[in-house]
């Protein structure tokens, strides 16, 4: 067993035209894919900001993310942001190290950061409604995010893996991020029991949800298991809240419980990474919808 990012399948771009977000950052061009609802915008809008896996584009996660179909139904925009040779510089990294730039390693925090100005300036994003969601190398880097930028972030939504032991230590965000975390008890990928490599360790999947729990000051939970959708499908989901949190309803766990590397979704269509080499994927929920469910209750204080 070893610990690897994986590298999300590519798939040709269809249905909805995107439009492609530039901006230069640390002297290189730097891209994003945006999807804009149809229907012209009476108000500002709120953001999904979705990151890729480790080896996908923005364009490749925008096929099977499952952000369009909300943006089109909520309004909102989804972004589809695209890291430098395909993998995010989420901090001190444990396995395949962050790219470079000119000799410094990059800065994804502050391309995400001149994103969201971007978005607000001249896409009509709603400062207060930027949330963040990836899956894998893309879940670390949500989790970056929620501890950086959380003047910025409303919520977070991380995926398919826990944080590491330097990002536990260097969080300490101005304001606790709520988020919601999907991830499968049988993924060996990025482990649910977390491993140890020379550069640091994976935490595990739990230690992760302790971590936040007592960040957010929560004193109790509760549990429940989702109704089985297909009776074929060998892993079910048990969704986990935290009570007592200093903001309420603002920390939960989906545990996909048999479910491998995998994003849970209803249908292959929206989850194209084989089972074989990833594991089970859950088909009880489709994940986008649960994020978007959670995070659409949160939006930042306004300033004094």
């Amino acid at each position: 067993m070893f610990l690897c990012f994986c590298a999300m399948a590519v798939l040709a771009c269809s249905g909805r035209a995107e439009d492609v977000l530039k901006i230069v950052h640390q002297g290189v061009e730097r891209t994003a894919v945006v999807t804009q609802p149809s229907a012209a915008p009476q108000d500002s809008r709120p953001v999904v900001i979705a990151l890729h896996g480790l080896g996908g584009t923005g364009a490749n996660f925008r096929t099977w993310a499952g952000f369009d179909a909300i943006a089109e139904r909520e309004g909102i925009l989804a972004v589809y942001p695209d890291a430098i040779e395909q993998r995010w510089s989420y901090g001190r990294a444990i396995a395949n190290p962050t790219p470079r730039i000119g000799g410094e390693e990059v800065d994804d925090v502050g391309f995400i950061h001149r994103l969201i100005d971007e978005l607000v300036a001249k896409w009509r994003a709603e400062p207060k409604r930027i949330y963040v969601s990836g899956p894998s190398r893309g879940g670390l880097m949500t989790f970056t995010l929620a501890c950086a930028l959380s003047e910025r972030i409303a919520a977070a939504a991380p995926i398919i893996t826990g944080m590491t032991d330097h990002q536990r230590a260097g969080c300490s965000p101005a304001k606790v991020v709520p988020l919601v975390l999907i991830a499968g008890t049988n993924d060996t990928s990025q482990v649910y029991d977390g491993w140890l490599v020379p550069a640091g360790r994976l935490l595990s999947v739990p230690e992760t949800m302790e971590f936040w729990r007592t960040m957010h000051g929560c004193t109790a939970q509760t549990g429940r298991l989702l109704p089985k959708r297909e009776a074929t499908d060998r892993t079910n989901v048990a969704v986990i809240d935290w009570q007592g949190c200093r903001v309420a309803n603002s920390l939960r766990f989906y545990r996909v419980q048999g479910g491998g590397h995998q994003i849970p979704s209803l249908t292959t269509k929206l989850n194209p990474m084989s089972e074989q080499r990833f594991g089970l994927r859950n088909r009880d929920i489709e994940s986008a919808e649960e994020i978007w469910s959670f995070v659409k209750n949160f939006e930042l204080a306004s300033p004094n």
